[in-house]
């Protein structure tokens, strides 16, 4: 089919990610694929996806990333996997936004527009598996 090459069903290999992201932190993280112009050239956007799933057990929880900026808009999503009830994300996430703390605890997205301010990202108390993605319109994450 002529889409095909837009179409992806394995990870990129050897990532490589900015300094402010902790991928591979946890054994709790598993990437499902990245999209974007290394991978699908001529891509003038960025796509990623992974699940969360549960068994950490930690204070701390799951730090995803540092504080940061970027100079395009982000959107980030969390979606819990309750069939019975889709709102509800079966974690918490500590999210800062514009040095704003957030405590979220119900399926989400937000979009980060370029230049404020986002991060930590913490993951915690996850009891049950979440569906984790965000896209950005640049051809390559950093």
């Amino acid at each position: 089919m002529k889409n095909d090459k837009n179409m992806l069903t394995v990870d990129k290999k050897n990532p490589v990610f900015p300094a402010f992201r902790h991928e591979g932190a946890s054994k709790f993280v598993k990437r499902i694929l990245q999209l974007d112009a290394e991978t699908v050239p001529g891509a003038e956007f960025y796509s990623e996806a992974k699940w969360i799933v549960p068994g950490d057990t930690s204070k701390e929880g799951i730090l995803l990333v540092d504080s940061h900026t970027h100079t395009f808009g982000e959107l980030i999503g969390f979606f819990g996997y309750d069939y019975e009830d889709v709102q509800d994300l079966g974690a918490e996430i500590e999210f800062t936004v514009d040095n704003e703390k957030h405590i979220v605890t119900k399926s989400f997205a937000a979009f980060i527009p370029a230049g404020i301010q986002h991060g930590p990202l913490i993951v915690r108390n996850v009891r049950k598996p979440i569906f984790h993605m965000t896209a950005a319109d640049t051809g390559i994450y950093r």
